[in-house]
């Protein structure tokens, strides 16, 4: 089974691209599995396969520093994967084998499993390099049985991988950054970890976004204090230093407001810039207040 996704992945051509310029940034390009259900939560792109307890995760590209191919047979990138997914403990050494990706200088894969109250939970792990960048492909099955069942669809999906050089977003302007600039709340979907023997669930709790005027962003769960609301009182180099995760910074392109989070998991939200107060970021809607 292994060996047939393997077989797939190392099919998909030897094509090799150089996006190394100032102007492009590397994005992973795929076509979403069939039969699947979509998180609203992101990043990462989630998905649900129906039917099986299994799912897939694409974590679009962030820069690295040192060796990324000794880390990922080190550590196997895990800080780089939310807590909902990350393995817990490790069964037996993971096997890595390198495949061929089009337009990346380097991909890694690893198969591995969790040792589950003695039961084997299968991963799939995908690491792949573009322009001193990387992405990752994570596929993981709660049961060796549902992993039979996802391993044709997450072939078809892994199928269609591929790297591609996009325009990277001009600096923000004074006029843009004003026009965003300002304080934004919206009812989300809260990630919760689960007391000793319980499991970890979503709530519904108030979520904000905090933009200046000359982009820089931080959000946070059920409450955000900006002194005597003036948005330039706000910390945000000590939001940056406490919370790295919620601290970013954003731009402005045409009509596309671009999030960079910052953190052990950098990750990049483009949306619309903000309409009559308002702005949708991961399929919610956020009001200025």
């Amino acid at each position: 089974m292994l060996r047939l996704f393997f077989l797939i992945l190392l099919s998909l051509g030897l094509a090799v691209t150089d996006a190394r310029t100032q102007q492009v940034t590397p994005v992973l390009r795929y076509t979403p599995p069939s039969n699947a259900y979509r998180s609203a939560v992101a990043p990462p792109e989630d998905y649900s396969l129906n039917g099986m307890n299994a799912s897939v995760q694409v974590y679009q590209f962030r820069p690295f520093n040192g060796d990324i191919q000794s880390l990922f047979q080190t550590t196997l990138l895990r800080d780089w994967i939310t807590p909902m997914h990350q393995e817990k403990n490790v069964a037996v050494p993971p096997t890595f084998q390198t495949v061929a990706i089009p337009g990346a200088e380097l991909a890694l894969a690893a198969t591995f499993a969790e040792n589950i109250v003695g039961l084997p939970k299968p991963h799939f792990r995908l690491v792949i390099v573009a322009a001193g960048q990387a992405a990752i492909f994570d596929v993981s099955a709660g049961t060796a049985q549902s992993w039979q069942m996802a391993v044709p669809v997450v072939d078809a999906m892994a199928g269609t991988l591929q790297v591609e050089a996009e325009r990277a977003p001009p600096p923000l302007g004074r006029a843009a950054g004003g026009a965003v600039a300002g304080l934004y709340v919206a009812v989300a979907s809260k990630y919760m970890t689960g007391l000793i023997g319980s499991p970890s669930y979503f709530t519904n709790a108030l979520h904000y976004y905090l933009f200046s005027a000359d982009g820089r962003v931080y959000c946070h769960y059920d409450q955000l204090e900006v002194p005597g609301g003036n948005i330039a009182r706000f910390d945000f180099d000590g939001a940056e230093r406490n919370d790295p995760p919620n601290s970013g910074r954003y731009t402005v392109d045409g009509d596309k407001l671009i999030i960079r989070m910052g953190g052990n998991a950098p990750r990049t939200i483009v949306t619309d810039v903000p309409r009559n107060g308002s702005v949708t970021i991961n399929s919610y809607l956020y009001k200025r207040q």
